[in-house]
């Protein structure tokens, strides 16, 4: 394991509670991490990027593994998702409007795969379409219940 303290960190100065918009931050390391088997980089996409053009996505977390579950999991979880369009997922059966501009929703319309209580500030990531190399995405940010039918993770992007 690799611990490491913080040595500064940065509220986005817009966040709020209540709605979850603008839910990041930025954590500067007290030393850097050392790259190994465990530990890779993924890359910060500017605004050229097409994010719904990615379609090889992952999440992980060491969250709850259920919604009811009351710990969390041992062993860090990976799991393959899909992007969603957003309007898909603003719609009125989906999330009714509760999606911000700057959000990202990944899982599956059937569910069954999804972060959950625990994940929050977990990466989303998809590799490059060109590339052997990763985008990070999103930030997991919130969702309703885990896993549930057209309820699917939300992230900061």
């Amino acid at each position: 394991a690799q611990v490491r303290n913080i040595k500064r960190l940065l509220i986005h100065q817009r966040y709020s509670n209540i709605t979850q918009s603008n839910d990041i931050a930025l954590l500067e390391l007290g030393q850097p991490v050392q790259c190994n088997a465990y530990v890779q980089l993924a890359c910060v996409p500017d605004a050229t990027l097409r994010v719904s053009e990615l379609t090889t996505c992952y999440i992980s977390g060491w969250g709850a593994t259920t919604a009811r579950s009351a710990g969390s999991a041992h062993v860090l979880q990976e799991a393959k998702v899909c992007l969603i369009d957003v309007n898909v997922c603003n719609s009125s059966r989906w999330y009714s409007g509760a999606i911000h501009m700057h959000n990202v929703c990944a899982g599956y319309l059937q569910g069954g795969i999804d972060t959950c209580q625990g994940d929050s500030g977990g990466p989303l990531v998809c590799k490059d379409n060109s590339a052997d190399y990763f985008w990070l995405v999103g930030v997991t940010s919130w969702g309703r219940g885990c896993a549930r039918a057209r309820q699917p993770g939300v992230y900061t992007s």
